[in-house]
């Protein structure tokens, strides 16, 4: 939260899965359901799962992600694409992304779950924080750690390979963060991205710790002084 038109928070709720036979994490935690709440100047929100969308500015709708939509109130736009995403617009000038992975026939480790991705961040200002939002006006550059003797990294399209990327770094308000590279498919598996992963729970990479982030439920908007670092 934190933006020029104030009063919008986003909440995720996680759920935990156990880790793949032979894989090296005992336990992983996916988003089960993601809130969008806009505060002011009236209430409104939106509640998203793998399988339906809730919004309610007043009235409450009930859709379903298996059909695409686009439906619109004072200050949302929701477009379902079916199976696929969920796009919300807030008064033209914020817009996230909710990516939808399900599995057909999932196996114990795999759960339906969401992805969160900030698509237009124009009206959010500079006092932005949480988990991404403290990273829309923060300047972060790939490079090498001092320490490695590995020849420097080329763009990110041209770093191809886990080998490649071994150390490399984000820096940072000050600090060196080290990253791996990674590729992981999205929109159900028909498109791999590149990704930077930071272990240790992003330790370095976020402000404070990850338990900074917690919410008490899926509508808290973090308005207690106490909250810090979880907005």
């Amino acid at each position: 939260t934190g933006h020029r038109i104030p009063g919008v928070t986003v909440n995720g709720q996680l759920i935990g899965a156990p880790a793949p036979p032979n894989g090296h994490k005992k336990h992983r935690t996916y988003f089960r359901s993601i809130t969008v709440l806009s505060n002011k100047p009236d209430r409104a929100y939106l509640e998203v799962t793998p399988t339906k969308v809730i919004l309610d500015d007043g009235e409450r709708l009930l859709l379903s992600c298996d059909r695409s939509a686009v439906v619109g109130s004072r200050h949302l736009e929701v477009s379902i694409f079916a199976r696929s995403n969920v796009t919300v617009v807030i008064r033209g000038t914020i817009a996230f992304v909710i990516l939808i992975h399900r599995h057909k026939n999932p196996a114990p480790y795999q759960k339906d779950h969401l992805g969160f991705y900030i698509s237009n961040g124009q009206g959010l200002s500079s006092s932005s924080h949480g988990l991404l939002g403290q990273f829309l006006h923060q300047a972060v550059n790939l490079t090498q750690d001092p320490h490695s003797h590995r020849p420097p990294p080329g763009s990110w399209n041209q770093t191809k390979s886990p080998v490649t990327s071994a150390g490399n770094v984000l820096q940072l308000k000050g600090r060196l963060v080290p990253v791996v590279w990674k590729q992981r498919k999205i929109y159900n598996g028909e498109q791999e991205v590149d990704c930077w992963f930071a272990k240790n729970n992003a330790d370095k990479l976020i402000d404070g710790a990850y338990k900074d982030y917690l919410a008490s439920h899926p509508f808290d908007t973090g308005t207690s002084s106490s909250m810090g670092n979880r907005l």
